[in-house]
Formats: C-alpha cells, sequence, structure tokens
C-alpha cells in the first residue's frame, strides 16, 4: 500500500492471488482512499485472474474530512462483492451484515 491506497502492480508481480479482501474507503492501517486509478486497476486485475474483490465497506459512511467515496462494486459488479453491517452506524449488538454478491 502507499499514498493511493492497495499496490494493484504487486498483485500482478509478486502472487498469484485469485482474490482480494480491500476497504477502499478507508484502506487500514493508514487511513487512505484507494484512488480513481487503482480501483480501475483493480478491477481489470479481478476480470484479467477471473477472481473475487471483496470489498468491506467498513466506515465508509462517516467521512468528515472529505466527500463520500463510491463503492468499488459499481465499478465492476460482476467480480465484486460489497460487505456491510450496521454495527458503527446503531450497534455491534444488532449484529445486522449484508453482502452484495456477483450473481454468479
Amino acid at each position: 500500500m502507499d499514498e493511493d491506497g492497495l499496490r494493484v502492480d504487486l498483485l500482478h508481480q509478486a502472487t498469484a492471488a485469485r482474490a482480494v479482501i480491500v476497504a477502499p474507503a478507508h484502506q487500514f492501517p493508514a487511513g487512505v482512499v484507494l484512488a480513481p486509478a487503482r480501483r480501475a486497476e483493480l478491477a481489470n486485475w479481478a476480470r484479467e485472474v477471473d477472481g473475487p474483490v471483496m470489498e468491506d465497506d467498513y466506515d465508509a459512511e462517516f467521512r468528515y474530512d472529505r466527500h463520500p467515496v463510491g463503492a468499488l462494486q459499481g465499478v465492476a459488479p460482476d467480480h465484486v462483492a460489497l460487505l456491510g453491517s450496521l454495527s458503527k452506524t446503531l450497534s455491534p449488538a444488532v449484529r445486522l451484515g449484508w453482502i452484495a454478491a456477483p450473481e454468479r
């Protein structure tokens, strides 16, 4: 990871990975937002390897320092599963979460 978020080039070069988990709105531990160019690169990578991207929507709704960031799932709905919960919005006791998964 660098100042633009996940290093997608390293997925190509250094691994045989076919799946990845990301939090593009707030990548841990640095808290950076996945840059638009990296989002497109990650969507292309998922298509090339025909693999899934699990997008953790962790605290995406709590953006006070910049405009809200759109979900990566909207860029590549055929390869990205959006994961979310109400644990920070309401309470962890509600125990409500969701997955917006590709049809396949």
